[in-house]
């Protein structure tokens, strides 16, 4: 299976990414299932209101706004159009204890300066604070000043489609407190989404809306069968579906973040992002938790990340049915590696293009500069981020290699580089192919597999591909954690102006040794030998 990888270039991103912060769980404008009916505190619909309960643990639906509170938020994060943006938003969440425990979604207190907390029956909001944190499980637990309030319980029982279920919170921000009724329609769902991964969620039609993330959705008795999470059009059908994190799956992860430690988190608010177009793909950085390990490796929002513990965190298999990225292969590597131990992260800095790696939780290994043959040339550090137009993504015929190549380098050949009795996998790229191989007037790039249980050494490989009219130069060592080998910078190809790139790579992955043949008319042509290396796949 191919993959595409992210491309350092900014006029090729032409992404559109909807603030997490604005949404809050609820999707886009939302239509009432014909089964929702939704109420206000205190009023009547199939089971009459209670008298208000004195604090303690809730036993009806009726006095379930007793333990929920509307959380309004204050901070500033990344827009990946917009830049740094200054925002206030809302969401709602549920006490747990008396003495104030709230459970809430992360996406709804992630990035926060501050939280003010307004609870049933008090005029002024209550100060709170973040214990803990589960990015890839959108849950987050924060505690309240003061004790003495009143609580939920957690719901064990049935949750198979048909059980009634009830929907609190604050949609859209409104200060006035609303339930709406509905049923499970199904027990395990789809829980993958761009800011998070749960194994499974509760699909349900009981209406939920911005501002309902985090809230509760109960059961008759007032227990909580699940945390609201995601709803909207799935798949463009035209009905509405609602999900919600179910307590068999929130309940575990809650009583870790309470003792104030998070949980399947590095400290990125963040969501995923695949961009078809363009090809763009990773995990967009809209901040950065002070203090967490993402901080520490000096991780700043705008960056993106593309790949985790050497595995591309959006691949194929990442994307929804409707090809939309998911949070899946970012947080299935967390889950793998721990993320209290040393794991290798590539990312993309958005404001320079420049690639960067290092390890997080290892301050030996901190985050810099990837090799680049064209600052190695050049000797400019700007030449390895030079745009040249945008890049697209070759695959070769026999779907065993992947590779970037500028997208003005539109003469384009795939069907490999015959060598004895076999054809290798390569990719061909130039303005003009015929041009590039009969001179030096135009840029262009071959990049191939050297054939497969070949003995020659990397300066062997590098020596049977010298241009014999260049000038040589000194052999460099490059070293990523992906691609390790050597290449040589040659000049006056020709009795021209023009240069040439050399080198052979041993793919980390795959084991396989690749070489590169490049000529560059101008400065920039260079950054188009580190796109290739950067965006070099190899399934064999």
């Amino acid at each position: 299976m191919t993959r595409s990888r992210v491309r350092a270039t900014r006029t090729s991103i032409l992404l559109s990414v909807s603030l997490l912060l604005a949404a809050c769980g609820g999707g886009g404008d939302t239509k009432s299932a014909d089964t929702t009916a939704t109420t206000t505190a205190g009023t009547t619909e199939t089971t009459a209101a209670t008298e208000p309960s004195a604090a303690g643990a809730i036993s009806d639906k009726q006095d379930v706004v007793k333990a929920t509170v509307r959380i309004v938020a204050s901070g500033s994060f990344r827009d990946i159009s917009e830049g740094q943006q200054a925002a206030d938003w809302s969401g709602s969440g549920f006490i747990i204890s008396s003495d104030g425990l709230v459970v809430t979604n992360q996406h709804v207190v992630e990035g926060a300066g501050s939280l003010e907390v307004y609870v049933d029956g008090q005029e002024s909001p209550v100060n709170a604070k973040i214990l803990g944190v589960s990015e890839c499980n959108d849950l987050a637990v924060i505690d309240l000043e003061g004790d003495g309030y009143s609580f939920v319980n957690w719901y064990d029982g049935d949750s198979s489609p048909g059980v009634d279920v009830w929907t609190a919170g604050f949609p859209l921000g409104d200060p006035e407190f609303t339930l709406a009724r509905g049923s499970i329609t199904k027990a395990k769902a789809n829980g993958e989404t761009d800011w998070a991964s749960i194994d499974y969620s509760l699909e349900h039609d009981a209406r939920q809306e911005p501002g309902n993330s985090g809230g509760p959705l109960v059961d008759e008795k007032g227990q909580v069968v699940g945390v609201n999470y995601s709803g909207g059009d799935v798949g463009g059908t035209g009905v509405e579906h609602f999900y919600s994190i179910p307590t068999s799956l929130a309940k575990p992860i809650v009583e870790v973040l309470e003792t104030g430690k998070d949980y399947d988190s590095v400290g990125i608010n963040g969501r995923a992002f695949f961009d078809s177009e363009s090809g763009i793909a990773g995990l967009w950085v809209s901040g950065v938790r002070a203090g967490s390990p993402a901080s520490n490796l000096n991780i700043k929002p705008g960056d993106i990340v593309t790949d985790l513990a050497g595995r591309q965190i959006i691949t194929q298999a990442d994307l929804d049915r409707d090809g939309y990225a998911t949070k899946k292969g970012y947080c299935d590597v967390l889950r793998t590696q721990g993320t209290d131990k040393a794991i290798s992260i590539r990312v993309l800095r958005f404001d320079t293009n420049e690639i960067l790696s290092g390890e997080l939780n290892n301050t030996a290994r901190p985050l810099e500069l990837e090799a680049s043959i064209a600052n190695e040339a050049t000797g400019d550090s700007d030449t390895a981020s030079s745009d040249l137009g945008g890049y697209t993504g070759i695959v070769d015929d026999s779907g065993s290699l992947y590779v970037d190549v500028p997208t003005a380098w539109s003469d384009v050949d795939t069907s490999g580089l015959p060598a004895g009795d076999q054809t290798l996998p390569g990719v061909l790229a130039s303005p003009s192919l015929e041009a590039f191989f009969s001179g030096y007037s135009v840029p262009g790039i071959v990049v191939a597999l050297a054939p497969d249980g070949s003995t020659a050494t990397i300066d062997e490989t590098i020596d049977s591909i010298l241009p014999s009219d260049c000038t040589r130069g000194d052999r460099t060592d490059y070293q990523t954690d992906y691609l390790s080998g050597k290449f040589e910078v040659l000049s006056n190809c020709g009795g021209t102006a023009v240069a040439a790139v050399a080198g052979a790579f041993i793919d980390a992955a795959s084991g396989r040794l690749v070489v590169i043949l490049s000529a560059a008319l101008q400065d920039s042509d260079f950054a188009a030998v580190d796109q290739a290396l950067f965006s070099l796949y190899i399934d064999v």
